[in-house]
């Protein structure tokens, strides 16, 4: 564990790109949007708690319509890895833009039961080879942290309008329309 430093070195395996599920915020979601001009329905997935492994059932993100809860991810297929990732070189395409859980993994914010930081540390199950020869400095995580912060007061009321809707019509891919102006041409 590290406030200011872990012990870590990228092998660039790809781990993250092709096993990581990838939790991104709305704001995250519009930066790629906005960046990219791929339209979130593209790259969006939203997935169940059964497909999802190491998020707690009572997280406050979970969408809740009916009787089912989902959780909004980065589109990914089991084989070929994140809708971003280039299959030919297999490095990310939105480097520059890519969600908060992207610069932050492998690293794990830890902090104390009142929400003060207290440093970073690996995640236990780390799939990467991790090698651990180096010294990360954690000066820009710890920057991302602050910025991520203030996003998440905005993430909760976003959720937590979603889910005072009842229609018994609603599907998490509505849950976009909250944040996100989509323009679709008629054809």
């Amino acid at each position: 564990m590290g406030r200011y430093h872990v012990k870590f070195k990228c092998c660039q395996c790809g781990h993250c790109c092709t096993d990581v599920v990838c939790l991104p915020t709305p704001w995250d979601v519009l930066r790629i949007a906005m960046n990219t001009g791929v339209d979130p329905e593209r790259f969006l997935e939203f997935l169940t708690p059964e497909e999802i492994t190491g998020v707690d059932k009572n997280d406050p993100t979970w969408l809740f319509v009916g009787d089912e809860q989902y959780m909004m991810a980065l589109r990914r297929d089991e084989t070929t890895g994140c809708f971003f990732l280039d299959q030919r070189t297999k490095g990310c395409t939105i480097y520059e833009h890519r969600p908060l859980l992207c610069r932050l993994y492998p690293f794990k914010l830890l902090e104390t039961r009142g929400e003060i930081f207290k440093g970073f540390s690996l995640h236990s199950d780390v799939g990467c080879p991790r090698h651990q020869d180096d010294i990360f400095n954690t000066d820009a995580l710890y920057a991302l942290y602050l910025d991520d912060k203030m996003h998440q007061d905005d993430y909760g009321e976003l959720v937590e309008a979603f889910n005072k809707n009842k229609d018994t019509n609603q599907r998490p891919e509505d849950f976009l329309q909250l944040f996100v102006e989509i323009e679709r041409s008629s054809k």
